[in-house]
């Protein structure tokens, strides 16, 4: 192959790349796209490096995007209107390509969506850690801390798991979202087939629960301690950069308030924490959150340089 062929078929590759990111970050994707995007990886070690470079570049992108949770997506109609020139230029608006044997990780305040190489979407919360492998027999993830939404891709020969403490959750075409906190595990199941055993036990092939699409399940080591069917919408809210709550004791929303800021909002007097506050919140804003409180309960707001302070209204008691 001459020179210039060379250069061309190089640049053919990167092209088809950035589509290709594009057309799996697209609300449009179907499982004919996951199919054909594993066909063309294979297809050339040409397009596996062409991958591999175009999924550099969106990382160094990403790393200065901390919002890209956020981001417009991308629909396959304006990918196929401005073909290459439109995925180059939407990098900070694209799934960031995730390597088999990766740790990836948010920030405090930080949600951002990556793209696995099997086609998979996973939406990352705030303060999250997950660790991905894949081999031509399984594809797995390791849910470290955080909460992630899976969006998982069509792949009847490699079984998903998702492995959160000491829960092992199988999935098929599935959209669900599990999250960890220490021993405490939840999963909530949107659509699709989803199972859940103990991972200790899953050598010795156990039984596993099955999960109906619009339950959750909160697992304490080995035990359930809430099977319950919330309303979907207000559960989901964060991935849309929101918090709802319907009559959650003020605490409850304020340790999930906390978990996207570093100026904390401190309940100061105890009287006020079983208070019921419902609404939709932005998350990451401290403040507007507490002076939405004030107005919908009896509560004083003290605005500090390293937090936001909520004390009964009657209370006299300055700190």
């Amino acid at each position: 192959m001459s020179g210039q062929s060379s250069n061309s078929a190089v640049q053919v590759a990167r092209a088809e790349a950035a589509a290709w990111l594009a057309r799996l970050r697209s609300e449009e994707r179907t499982a004919d796209d996951e199919r054909g995007f594993r066909a063309w990886l294979a297809s050339s070690n040409l397009n596996r490096e062409a991958f591999e470079l175009t999924n550099s570049i969106f990382e160094m992108a990403g790393a200065t995007e901390r919002a890209s949770i956020r981001a417009p997506r991308i629909s396959r109609r304006h990918v196929l209107r401005g073909g290459v020139g439109l995925a180059a230029a939407s990098v900070a608006g694209l799934a960031v390509y995730l390597r088999s044997g990766s740790t990836y990780a948010t920030e405090i305040g930080e949600q951002r969506k990556v793209s696995l190489e099997d086609g998979t979407l996973v939406a990352l919360d705030t303060d999250t850690e997950i660790h991905v492998s894949m081999t031509d027999e399984w594809r797995r993830v390791k849910l470290r801390r955080g909460r992630a939404h899976f969006d998982v891709a069509d792949d009847a020969t490699r079984p998903f798991h998702v492995i959160a403490g000491d829960q092992w959750i199988s999935a098929s075409r599935s959209h669900f979202d599990v999250s960890r906190e220490g021993a405490i595990v939840s999963v909530l199941l949107e659509e699709g087939p989803l199972s859940v055993a103990r991972a200790e036990e899953i050598d010795s092939l156990p039984v596993p629960r099955i999960v109906a699409p619009g339950q959750r399940l909160v697992f304490d080591t080995d035990r359930i301690v809430r099977d319950e069917r919330p309303v979907i919408s207000q559960a989901i809210a964060w991935r849309h950069g929101r918090l709802a709550f319907f009559e959650e004791p003020l605490s409850e929303a304020v340790a999930a308030m906390n978990r996207y800021t570093r100026r904390p909002i401190v309940i100061l007097d105890p009287e006020i924490a079983q208070m019921p506050i419902s609404g939709n919140y932005s998350v990451g804003d401290a403040e507007a959150f507490a002076t939405s409180v004030s107005v919908l309960l009896p509560v004083r707001v003290g605005l500090e340089r390293n937090r936001v302070t909520l004390r009964s209204a009657t209370s006299s008691t300055t700190t």
